[in-house]
């Protein structure tokens, strides 16, 4: 009888991974015909979950040394293509399936793109995105090099120097940067001991230094990531490695953590220069010279940055740049302007393009009351968003009442009751009833619904005495970085003077997320 043909092996390194594995595994179903996984002292279910799913499991020693580990399933793959796969990892459901279609081409490797989530939920949204080398011919003469960030694109090229590789669309969510998952796993720690120890094995490899540099950022330590990013640059060769342009987009974020506006702009400059068509370098410009007041400037290149669009694939990226974070900063941009056409247009496009993050909207709604338009908000937004159901419809209306524009809120949801059904409208119109039914004789009051409202607040203002307190929300959309950044706000439009740096943060660290 003949043998059933194996096209794709995945090969796994894990250890105590009972909560992730499963939604690994479930990912592959139907893509991957073996599953090797090699544990390396599992205390916990890991391993019977593994078995579960039909796994060939094999025990290792742990040597400190992740290509080692990876090479144990290596040796045990009977597939013509090795898939690998972190536990915390899972394959997409819309693009995975593709990969046995591309596994028939002719390459020696695929590339798919890792999505890295940062969020707090699965939410695919609002981490990085990069391509990777993660499917390859299966041969006895190729293995992974490397004690940490283990590769294994030079032992291919060793073995076919003509290699050829493919770029696919397959997406793999990670979910291990989590900050959950990274408390939970000590993993800056455990890296940066890793790391250190393959610097002091290998002193002039530049790839081990960089990693090192990536975790001192990750750590808060963007000194020490400074110096890493700026020793790579400094080698020969810099210029051709394939991760040239993330040293240079981190060493700029290393400056600006440190406050060193004008050689963030410098170092911004230089990239991109190198990097034209990069749009997170023209993002990053642009956050870097308005830190250093040249607001003008960053206004050009936050326009570059969204000219460019998402970056190309073969860049390392952060989902939405060149979209809705670069259409968000560039909102914030226009408001230092006091530019309020700039602001609606900024803000709305930022929408179209993230329709369920909630930030742009707030500020477009506090930019039009502070600047006394709050009766422009209803048409404006009922004109440039659409909203295809009464939720929707409801989420943006207590937007637009807890930023202190009630009124609108009411010609917002009266707008859309009236394009909808009997049903619809009823269930619209109960809207009125929870948020107290504002009524003509309280249009133009203003709300303590979590706000900066009350006088006494308001004359702390007056006196330039920056808020530090939390307020309590209806919606928990609102933060103490949320009121700080009002407070500029408002400060700014009341004086009508555009300030010398205007602190321009993205929607995650004011401590918003997209709202469900």
């Amino acid at each position: 009888m003949e043998k059933l043909r194996k096209l794709i092996s995945l090969c796994m390194i894990v250890r105590n991974e009972e909560q992730q594995l499963p939604r690994c595994l479930k990912s592959v179903q139907g893509i991957v015909d073996e599953i090797i996984i090699v544990d390396t002292g599992s205390s916990d279910r890991t391993i019977e979950v593994a078995e579960q799913f039909g796994a060939i499991v094999v025990r290792a020693e742990w040597e400190q040394d992740f290509a080692k580990a990876r090479n144990v399933g290596l040796a045990r793959a009977q597939g013509e293509w090795v898939l690998f796969l972190d536990a915390d990892e899972m394959l997409d459901a819309a693009t995975g399936s593709q990969l046995r279609v591309e596994a028939d081409h002719e390459a020696s490797g695929l590339f798919l793109q890792i999505w890295n989530v940062v969020g707090s939920s699965d939410d695919e949204r609002g981490g990085t995105v990069h391509p990777v080398l993660r499917l390859f011919r299966n041969d006895p003469h190729i293995r992974f090099e490397g004690r940490i960030h283990e590769q294994i694109a030079a032992s291919i090229l060793r073995r076919w120097p003509e290699a050829v590789f493919r770029l696919t669309d397959a997406k793999i969510f990670h979910y291990g940067y989590r900050h959950d998952i990274v408390l939970e796993k000590n993993k800056l720690q455990r890296n940066m001991e890793l790391l250190e120890r393959a610097v002091l094995e290998e002193p002039n490899n530049v790839f081990h230094r960089y990693n090192l540099g990536v975790e001192f950022l990750r750590a808060g330590m963007p000194e020490k990531a400074l110096e890493a990013f700026r020793f790579v640059k400094k080698q020969e060769g810099f210029g051709q490695l394939s991760y040239a342009h993330l040293v240079l987009k981190y060493e700029v974020r290393s400056l600006l953590s440190l406050h060193r506006w004008a050689e963030s702009v410098d170092a911004a400059t230089k990239g991109t220069a190198q990097f034209a068509d990069y749009p997170d370098m023209h993002h990053y410009h642009s956050l870097s010279l308005a830190q250093n007041g040249q607001l003008r400037q960053a206004v050009h290149a936050a326009e570059k940055a969204l000219q460019l669009g998402a970056a190309p694939p073969q860049y390392h990226t952060e989902d939405g740049i060149g979209t809705y974070r670069t259409s968000y900063m560039l909102g914030r941009l226009k408001e230092a302007q006091l530019d309020t056409q700039g602001v609606i247009r900024a803000y709305i496009a930022s929408l179209r393009q993230h329709s369920s993050l909630m930030p742009p909207l707030y500020r477009l709604c506090r930019y039009l009351r502070i600047a006394g338009e709050a009766d422009r908000l209803a048409a404006i937004l009922a004109a440039q968003l659409a909203c295809h159901n009464e939720e929707a419809v409801l989420k943006v209306a207590d937007v637009i009442a807890e930023s202190g524009c009630e009124q609108a809120a009411i010609e917002w949801v009266n707008w859309h009751a009236a394009q909808h059904s009997d049903e619809q409208r009823r269930r619209l119109e109960a809207w009125f009833e929870r948020i107290g039914g504002v009524g003509d004789e309280e249009k133009g009051q203003k709300t303590e619904r979590g706000l900066l409202r009350d006088q006494g607040q308001e004359q702390e203002q007056e006196q330039e005495q920056e808020p530090v307190q939390t307020p309590i929300g209806t919606s928990g959309l609102f933060s103490e970085m949320c009121l700080r950044a009002d407070w500029h706000l408002e400060r700014l439009q009341r004086s009508n003077k555009a300030v010398t740096a205007l602190r321009l943060l993205l929607p995650c660290e004011e401590g918003w997320g997209p709202r469900r």
